[in-house]
């Protein structure tokens, strides 16, 4: 499995560094990205110009994270990240009894540089596929892009959360008084 990892990561550090046509590379991200793909193109351009052995996973702010939580995983389609963020705080409550805000400001922070990376890795896919031409950008599309559907449903079960936790602040408070 780490063989595995190790693997990618080379593909993936090829295709940023020696890639020639990178114009492809960015047009293949844009059709994955969907809505508002500038503002990721900007992240793997900060990737491509640090991959000389320093830091490679730039830390971009995010509002729609720091806002929504683990709601905007789910709309851009990543969803066990979007699990990941969910199951994961509460383990470590359950355990350790507080989460902290860190972990918020971690999500917030590598966010927009996890999903240009899982972009990366689904256009090395294409390539192992063997995908091309309209073949190749209807598969870009359908595994990136938002679902609105997913989107919608994390932001009420969100909602939800963010009720429930009030509720238990508000009934918390009033037996202190």
């Amino acid at each position: 499995m780490f063989e595995n990892f190790q693997l990618r990561k080379k593909q993936l550090l090829e295709l940023i560094q020696q890639e020639q046509n990178q114009e492809r590379v960015r047009s293949e991200l844009a059709i994955f990205f969907g809505p508002r793909s500038d503002a990721y193109l900007e992240v793997y351009e900060k990737i491509r110009f640090r991959t000389d052995g320093r830091k490679i996973f730039p830390m971009t702010w995010s509002w729609p994270v720091f806002f929504g939580g683990f709601t905007w995983f789910f709309y851009r389609k990543m969803y066990g990240a979007g699990a990941a963020i969910i199951v994961v705080p509460i383990v470590v409550v359950l355990l350790f009894g507080s989460a902290g805000s860190g972990a918020l400001i971690a999500f917030v922070l590598t966010a927009k540089s996890t999903y240009v990376y899982s972009a990366l890795q689904r256009v090395l896919k294409a390539d192992s596929l063997g995908l091309s031409g309209a073949e190749r950008s209807d598969y870009l599309r359908r595994a990136g892009g938002v679902s609105s559907v997913a989107g919608g449903l994390a932001g009420v079960l969100y909602v939800a959360m963010f009720g429930f936790a009030l509720l238990a602040a508000i009934t918390e408070f009033q037996a202190a008084h």
